[in-house]
């Protein structure tokens, strides 16, 4: 059975992605692609906006005029067109799959009061090999805690507005909850001037922004004499749109509630 899919977002830089890779699984419909009103090619075909040829769909601007009860809505945008978006679901009970990164805690909030209704995967990165990361991080700070330090170094395009990445931001959860502590507790973001000697419960961030990097992520344990570093790198966007699909197909056969790719990946 084919999975009806909607993309939201569908002409940003990962919704591009999304789209292309749903147009080319058999296991999946694509039977809408929405952009913001105003957009220049609202209209159009979507096959043609992607240099595809016409396919049948057609870019909109109004989401509620698709049949969101029985699809599954992929969604990459910014965190005030997520928001934007929940609000206007209401009680519908329309399957999510949320990368949006950057949301503050009440634009969090919605996403978690979804859930009680709906079917949500709300996870910073969809990438399987992030995922991986994040199980590893996880086993692997559990093992050491504090007899390593514990380093994140994330790297982007100069065009990504938040800082650290959401991605970054899990990986400081996963390594301070081994610590015993909170995010806001461990982490300290870059350091400058006479910091004095390292604390071992403590939890270096930091971002670089250049270029056109989709987005590299170390995790770096460090001790006396050796070191360990768990590392991905994404060549592409491509990665985040097969994990998004792949997400959207497992979703469309769950109950209401709150998931993560963890669950999608059983791990």
């Amino acid at each position: 059975m084919t999975t009806p899919i909607i993309v939201f977002g569908a002409l940003g830089k990962v919704g591009r992605e999304i789209t292309a890779y749903a147009l080319d699984d058999k296991n999946v419909r694509l039977i809408g692609c929405v952009e913001y009103p105003g957009h220049l090619l609202l209209g159009r075909d979507i096959g043609e906006c992607l240099g595809r040829g016409s396919v049948g769909v057609k870019v909109i601007s109004d989401v509620f005029s698709l049949p969101l009860e029985t699809s599954v809505i992929i969604n990459f945008t910014a965190p005030q067109a997520t928001a934007a978006l929940l609000d206007g679901l209401g009680p519908r009970k329309t399957a999510l799959v949320i990368g949006t990164t950057g949301m503050t805690a009440p634009e969090i909030d919605k996403v978690k009061r979804a859930s009680v209704a709906c079917p949500v995967v709300f996870s910073p990165n969809m990438s399987l090999g992030v995922n991986l990361l994040f199980y590893l991080t996880e086993m692997v700070a559990a093992r050491l805690k504090d007899d390593f330090d514990i380093e994140i170094v994330e790297a982007h395009h100069r065009f990504k507005k938040d800082a650290p990445s959401g991605t970054a931001r899990k990986l400081g959860e996963i390594a301070a909850s081994a610590l015993g502590m909170s995010y806001e507790e461990a982490i300290v973001d870059g350091r400058a001037g006479m910091v004095g000697e390292r604390p071992k419960k403590e939890i270096g961030m930091h971002a670089v922004r250049g270029g056109d990097i989709v987005g590299d992520h170390t995790v770096l344990f460090a001790a006396l004499g050796e070191r360990l570093e768990l590392k991905h790198m994404a060549h592409s966007r491509g990665t985040f749109a097969r994990g998004a699909v792949l997400a959207a197909k497992w979703l469309s056969a769950q109950k209401p509630g709150l998931y993560t790719m963890k669950e999608v990946l059983g791990l």
